[in-house]
């Protein structure tokens, strides 16, 4: 199982959307208009409260969490955005699971885990400086997380960033016991994890109740 600190997720819930895709495993990427800058007392979820309260660019079912840009996947907006990445997953491999995520998020982020079983965050790391990992995964702003999965275990990662202008693309990437690492691809990481039987090929969309409650920082 995981080794991590347990957080409260409320007042998430979770919504099944159907993805109807080729792949079982895919990946979410959506993109919002925002002004947000993270500041030092947020939470993942006020992050993603904040995310779900502004207006929709483009959604995206996508099978590649690699050079993900406005360009594409963001309707060609370059400024004053913000990006949520996720998906869900059931491990099949025992093993220690490192992420690397080179993005450019000029306003900060966050990634999370959360356990598909009860909701919670079981992990968390919010970034409140400017980011920017000039295409180079050697550059300090290219930033990690590293897990202990067990097979059967099920959770979703996901990953959150604001960005206000310039429109930098975001590639994410994971290596397993220490091993070299990939691009986070279907194809990269379907080994990895069971696949679900096709009518239950679907991605968990991050919902939100009671905006009310969450805190915002301007």
């Amino acid at each position: 199982m995981v080794r991590a600190l347990f957080f409260s997720l409320c007042p998430l819930v979770w919504v099944v959307a159907f993805a109807g895709t080729a792949h079982a495993l895919d990946f979410q990427a959506d993109f919002r208009q925002s002004t947000y800058q993270v500041g030092a007392g947020d939470a993942f979820s006020d992050l993603l409260a904040q995310h779900q309260s502004e207006t929709l660019i483009q959604s995206n079912v996508i099978e590649s969490l690699e050079n993900v840009s406005t360009a594409v996947h963001g309707g060609g907006v370059t400024t004053n955005y913000s990006i949520l990445m996720s998906t869900d997953v059931t491990f099949a491999v025992d093993g220690r699971y490192t992420f690397q995520v080179g993005t450019d998020w000029g306003r900060g982020g966050a990634t999370a885990l959360i356990d598909n079983a009860t909701g919670d965050v079981v992990y968390e790391r919010v970034i409140t400086d400017d980011v920017w990992w000039g295409n180079d995964w050697n550059d300090p702003d290219v930033f990690e997380t590293t897990f202990d999965f067990a097979a059967g275990d099920s959770y979703t990662l996901a990953w959150v960033g604001f960005e206000g202008c310039c429109g930098g693309s975001t590639t994410l990437r994971f290596s397993v016991d220490g091993g070299r690492f990939s691009d986070l691809t279907t194809a990269n990481f379907e080994p990895f994890v069971l696949t679900p039987e096709p009518a239950t090929g679907a991605l968990l969309a991050l919902g939100l109740a009671g905006l009310a409650a969450t805190r915002r920082r301007a």
